[in-house]
């Protein structure tokens, strides 16, 4: 990373939307897995018709010249992923013309960004998600200038940005968390006391991470 962060940032658009490499794909996405998660044939998952959603890595550069990108927390609700963290997005609308735009909506959505201020730069690799049987498509973008989030309170009850300097720093660690009567180590990256981000969006965290590391 240069000194200069907004020189980086159009240095990373650069790289990102000229990468032609393979992705590092199910294999980088796999390292923050579950242990108890099955492993899936993406092709053989496409043909069973699963709900199809999209979510976005929003990058920006906040007020002190650092570039971030904003996690969500979830309400607590009656559904599998009740007060978890996630990247922003949901599922995709008969109306929507793409995936992307899907990503994009949703976004503008939960965050309370300005739509025009969004230039999606990436693709990631798509991840199945079986308690929800969504499969999901990560988009990478970015956000010209420094946002102002206005969440929506319907969907989300809070937004945590995160550094990417620190995120790239940081070393995934593993928890404890019981599912049905039994204590299960998760591994996942961690927020707080008693906070982490786990499952499929550590998944897809995962890949991006990888992805930046080979840029």
């Amino acid at each position: 990373m240069t000194k200069n962060n907004a020189l980086y940032l159009d240095e990373l658009k650069y790289k990102l939307e000229n990468y032609e490499s393979e992705l590092p794909g199910i294999e980088a996405q796999l390292r923050l897995s579950p242990p108890y998660r099955e492993n899936y044939d993406l092709e053989e998952i496409k043909k069973t018709n699963p709900r199809i959603a999209a979510v976005m890595i929003l990058l920006y550069e906040n007020e002190e010249g650092e570039i971030e990108f904003p996690v969500t927390l979830r309400h607590t609700y009656e559904g599998v992923h009740s007060n978890q963290f996630s990247l922003p997005g949901g599922a995709f609308e008969p109306e929507d013309i793409n995936l992307s735009y899907t990503a994009l909506r949703e976004t503008v959505e939960e965050l309370g960004v300005e739509e025009d201020n969004i230039e999606i730069i990436g693709q990631l690799t798509e991840l199945y998600i079986p308690p929800s049987n969504f499969l999901v498509y990560p988009f990478i973008a970015l956000h010209h200038g420094s946002p102002e989030f206005l969440p929506d309170d319907n969907e989300v009850a809070e937004i945590v940005p995160l550094n990417l300097e620190a995120f790239m720093a940081a070393q995934p660690i593993t928890f404890e968390r019981k599912f049905s009567e039994y204590l299960v180590d998760i591994p996942g990256y961690e927020l707080g006391e008693d906070a982490y981000i786990w499952g499929a969006t550590a998944m897809i965290l995962s890949e991006f991470g990888a992805l930046m590391e080979k840029l």
